[in-house]
């Protein structure tokens, strides 16, 4: 049975190539997973392949929207601290990304914020987040609680 592949599959193929494989596997694993389409049904890889770049190009769009509003953020943050300035839990990415979203209505994934190491001590912090070529950065404000 001929199928697009959607995804990259190990032994298989790559993402939007058409394939050759058994009935059996199509239609038992490949097809109910979403890993793959059968031919016929999908039209051509090209369609398959357009779709993907538009969505692609709508998800940058918003990502660069999303930039230009981290640019002017400043987020203030209350947390525990020992005497000597240390946080008793520090600041990751993910925990940056939570509250960009909670305190600002900001979504970003975590992947995107560069950070060399966690948040460990109160102080002002600049934040970079990068999406492709383009870098912005914002302030981040960890006081005590």
């Amino acid at each position: 049975m001929k199928v697009i592949l959607l995804k990259d599959i190990k032994g298989v193929g790559k993402r939007f190539e058409e394939k050759n494989v058994s009935d059996g596997y199509a239609m038992n694993q490949l097809i109910p997973k979403k890993f793959a389409v059968p031919a016929n049904d999908a039209g051509t890889v090209k369609t398959l392949i357009a779709n993907k770049v538009a969505q692609d190009s709508i998800e940058r769009q918003r990502l660069e929207q999303t930039i230009q509003k981290l640019s002017s953020t400043e987020i203030k943050l209350k947390l525990k601290a020992n005497d000597q300035n240390h946080l008793f839990a520090s600041l990751n990415a993910q925990k940056i990304s939570d509250l960009l979203k909670k305190e600002k209505e900001i979504e970003i994934s975590p992947d995107l914020i560069e950070l060399k190491n966690p948040i460990k001590e109160i102080g002002v912090f600049e934040v970079p987040v990068r999406v492709g070529e383009k870098e912005t950065r914002f302030m981040l404000v960890v006081e005590r609680a």
